[in-house]
């Protein structure tokens, strides 16, 4: 939000005028639409996969060279982003502070009159300038030997707000293997799996943009004490929606694959069946659950890590537990391993006991 040209008297009858005073409190939209956008990838593959097997059973050379060639495209790409010194919107913070006396005399000037600033103050404001340059300068470049730096990566690992974190941070990688391929690859033919993957990442577009929204509604950025109470209700409420979803794509799921244990085995719906309904809402809650999960994890670490080293830090722990959970999750695939029934179960007791904890590190 943007306060301008706010006043106030203090108690020597001084004037102070605040002007151009810009804070960031889009941390949730912002990182919903980064979501909404990271999917879309998902999505395109999806629909290119579902248009695809609709006419051949089987894959291509020519299938995998067009997924090699847009994974070759985003790796060109990167070298046409802007560092974020560059693309950072630089605010100031300029802080007025005159005599009344001199205030009255201001207001007596007409308003055709052009005022100046004086020299002083143009001075300071130049000098607000330059120290906050410097300051997000001193933010962006670590001044901390690699030594420290990967000393303090390892320290955040054993902090009580990541170790509260942990399992939730796991199921957000370890849930989708089941999902999309033990359950998705055994309920639905090859055709279908790319129209499920719209669903799910549809669904996950959705969800990032709601999620995101939701968490950054009803800012207030004159009551502290205010805006942190309500932050911790909007988390509240985004994990009991969580719960909710999540839970009704896992029962969904359950009664699938109870009906093909005390059967001859899953049936494979194809997009054309009436039966396909039941999973394909499970894999539309499972989008929007994930999508309203990973939101919430990155906006909750905003909260936790003000500065910009404990923040890249906690972002890293993350994405290494995450990647952690996904590598367990594919590791467990084989029925060998660990039977279907099992796997879901393993799932939802991880997903029941991470999001459990997380009520302890509410913002």
């Amino acid at each position: 939000t943007e306060l301008e040209n706010l006043g106030g008297k203090g108690p020597d009858g001084t004037v102070v005028t605040i002007e151009n005073v810009e804070k960031s409190t889009q941390t949730g939209k912002l990182m919903g639409l980064f979501w909404a956008i990271f999917q879309c990838s998902s999505l395109v593959g999806g629909s290119i996969s579902f248009m695809y097997y609709n006419e051949k059973p089987e894959g291509s050379t020519a299938l995998y060279c067009l997924f090699l060639g847009f994974i070759l495209m985003g790796a060109v790409f990167t070298q046409f982003l802007l560092p974020p010194s560059v693309l950072r919107k630089n605010t100031t913070t300029i802080i007025l502070m005159e005599p009344v006396e001199k205030q009255k005399d201001v207001e007596m000037v007409s308003e055709q009159t052009p005022l100046k600033q004086s020299n002083d103050t143009q001075h300071k404001g130049e000098e607000s300038l330059h120290e906050e340059k410097e300051m997000f300068l001193n933010e962006e470049l670590s001044r901390q030997s690699w030594w420290q730096e990967a000393k303090g990566s390892i320290e955040i690992f054993f902090t009580k707000e990541m170790m509260c974190l942990f399992l939730l941070f796991f199921y957000t990688g370890f849930n989708q293997p089941y999902q999309q391929a033990t359950f998705g690859n055994r309920f639905f033919t090859r055709r279908t799996i790319g129209a499920e993957l719209i669903i799910f990442h549809l669904m996950e577009i959705l969800g990032a943009i709601v999620c995101g929204r939701f968490l950054d509604k009803d800012k207030n950025a004159n009551d502290e004490s205010c805006d942190k109470s309500n932050r911790r209700k909007r988390a509240v409420m985004c994990l009991g929606a969580f719960i909710l979803i999540n839970s009704t794509g896992n029962v969904l799921a359950a009664m699938e694959e109870y009906e093909a244990k005390h059967s001859s085995g899953p049936t494979a719906y194809d997009v054309s069946d009436i039966g396909v309904i039941p999973p394909s809402l499970a894999f539309a809650c499972w989008g929007f659950a994930d999508a309203q999960i990973q939101v919430y994890c990155y906006w909750l670490m905003g909260g936790l890590y003000s500065s910009g080293s404990d923040h890249s830090r906690a972002v890293g722990f993350y994405k290494c537990v995450q990647s952690l959970g996904t590598s367990v999750g594919y590791y467990l695939i084989p029925t060998s391993r660990l039977g279907e029934f099992t796997q879901l179960s393993v799932s939802s007791f991880v997903f029941v006991i991470g999001t459990g904890l997380s009520f302890a590190q509410l913002p």
